[in-house]
């Protein structure tokens, strides 16, 4: 008997079910997980990825990269992170789509998946910015993502979970 079929055996006293990797995409974005590639790469700083609390700068010895990363935190983040919901349950992004700030393209949708939790697809994607940008200017904007050359408008978290 193989691992599968021994879990798969007690499943129903369990309620497990299978989980494809649609499904576990969905259940990262809800939780905000970033994917190397898709939200991550040596283009985005902790900052613009929302991971700031990883950073630990006061540190007694030094490291490479520290002095960039408090350039960068002082000059003020121009690309964040955010997490979106679709309002319209029946839209469905893949990823890449663009992303409306208030009207104007700032960026793309990076992930996407359908959540059952909310009933409704959720995203991730970078919105980019000539100022800095702080998070009460982010949750206050009104967000679209353009699926196929129809606007849908999305809601912005910065923390879903």
């Amino acid at each position: 008997m193989t691992l599968y079929e021994a879990l798969w055996s007690v499943g129903p006293e369990f309620a497990l079910r299978d989980a494809g990797y649609y499904t576990i995409d969905a259940l990262r974005i809800e939780a905000g997980r970033r994917a190397w590639g898709a939200e991550l790469s040596p283009d985005e700083s902790p900052w613009e990825a929302g991971l700031a609390y990883t950073v630990k700068l006061d540190k007694s010895t030094s490291f490479v990269g520290r002095e960039a990363l408090i350039a960068a935190r002082e000059a003020g983040v121009r690309k964040r992170l955010i997490q979106f919901t679709l309002d319209d349950p029946r839209a469905f992004p893949w990823g890449g789509e663009p992303l409306l700030m208030n009207g104007r393209a700032v960026g793309e949708l990076t992930s996407a998946g359908y959540s059952r939790k909310y009933d409704r697809a959720v995203a991730m994607g970078y919105a980019r910015a000539e100022a800095p940008i702080i998070d009460e200017t982010l949750l206050a904007a009104r967000y679209e993502v353009d699926i196929a050359g129809e606007r849908f408008t999305v809601t912005p978290h910065l923390n879903l979970a």
